[in-house]
């Protein structure tokens, strides 16, 4: 059976070779005893997929079975979910379809009776919750030995809840991964033209290489002038590429409310800041700072470096800004967070405090704006903790 999928344009896959030989390395290809289940996660628009199909072609032939369940958690948004993918599995690995099965036990007995002796390939693709797992029923006892099941997911604890044996996180692309796929996309060549230089190194610093944002931004210059281009990258600093945005949003959308208050903290005030100090300053605010930044850290929004600082992506920060302006008054006064020194200045040279704070000492913002501790601190609760904890009566 030809378990070739319709992949990618070979345009778009640039710095795949790397991942996809650590992956390989990962699966125990060379085992025919074990069956292996492999997680594959990172932030959206980092090429989850897309590396998962470039794998998917290049190591299926090796298989006597193979399927591929692209977007698992929309099929369960929208369809019957299970018994869906159940259909799909069948349908895809035996080459039948199977329409007159209407339950979960008869599709999950015919799974496990037919591919019980092969060697079989299943990936699932944007998996969002274990339960969706844990309902399509399948598990390595089911298959014959050899077999890998691959998990594709943005969130690493669903990964390691299944009981996967190892997790590959995606690395963004180096600076010539990130430079060729621009190219690509904004030239149709491999290589940068003359006059264009400044303009393309500002375009990936920008999208600090991010697979997505890079190839968006590529095909909207695609044919533009300088002038354009000029134009188009100082317009990305006001506003944000929404088809970016929305992809990005997607793991924001999906936290609780107190994790969506930190996640939009460390995106105004707390980037690159020690995670120490970020988890004194949030669990006196009341925010359960370790069981809400590990959530973040496993959904791929932020890391913490060797040195134990706070990394966002620069792309996450800036969502999270835009979010804070569009729940926000127009009249920037009234805003709970302001994260530029001229924002602050502008609302207190014309005398206008926002409701949201409790300042009761004329000269706090002078003070605050001169501790390199925050770019700069608008916030009611971290203003109310450093009242209650710094300035002590």
């Amino acid at each position: 059976m030809d378990c070739k999928l319709s992949s990618s344009p070979s345009s778009d896959l640039v710095g795949m070779d790397s991942p996809r030989q650590e992956l390989e390395k990962l699966l125990l290809l060379d085992s025919v005893d074990d069956v292996h289940v492999v997680g594959i996660c990172g932030m959206g628009g980092i090429g989850k997929t897309t590396l998962g199909m470039v794998l998917y072609d290049r190591i299926s032939h090796q298989f006597g079975a193979c399927c591929f369940i692209d977007d698992v958690s929309k099929m369960f948004r929208l369809h019957d979910g299970p018994l869906d993918v159940q259909k799909q599995i069948l349908h895809q690995t035996l080459g039948e379809d199977h329409h007159q099965i209407c339950n979960l036990s008869t599709a999950s007995n015919m799974i496990r009776r037919r591919l019980c002796r092969q060697r079989v390939l299943m990936i699932f693709d944007n998996v969002d919750k274990v339960e969706q797992l844990e309902k399509i029923g399948v598990c390595r006892e089911w298959l014959g030995g050899g077999s890998n099941i691959i998990i594709i997911s943005r969130d690493e604890h669903i990964l390691k809840n299944f009981g996967v044996d190892e997790v590959y996180k995606v690395p963004l692309l180096d600076w010539s991964n990130s430079l060729q796929l621009l190219c690509r996309k904004a030239f149709k060549l491999d290589h940068i033209l003359n006059s264009y230089e400044g303009l393309v190194n500002g375009i990936l610093h920008y999208a600090n290489g991010l697979p997505l944002a890079i190839k968006v931004l590529g095909s909207f210059l695609f044919g533009r002038d300088i002038s354009e281009w000029r134009s188009a990258l100082a317009r990305l600093r006001e506003s944000p590429e929404k088809d970016v945005m929305d992809v990005l949003r997607l793991s924001f959308d999906g936290l609780k409310e107190q994790e969506k208050e930190i996640f939009l903290h460390i995106a105004c005030f707390f980037n690159l800041v020690w995670g120490k100090y970020l988890k004194n300053v949030l669990n006196c605010c009341g925010f359960h700072a370790d069981i809400g930044l590990r959530v973040l850290i496993d959904k791929s929004l932020i890391s913490i470096d060797a040195d134990g600082f706070i990394r966002m992506h620069g792309l996450l920060e800036e969502l999270g800004r835009e979010i804070v302006q569009e729940n926000s008054s127009k009249e920037r006064r009234k805003w709970r967070r302001l994260w530029f020194v001229k924002q602050v200045e502008n609302v207190m040279l014309e005398k206008m405090v926002s409701s949201c704070l409790d300042i009761k000492k004329k000269n706090i913002f002078s003070f605050l704006l001169k501790l390199y501790i925050f770019e700069v601190l608008i916030c009611f609760p971290f203003l109310q903790w450093f009242r209650k904890r710094v300035l002590k009566p």
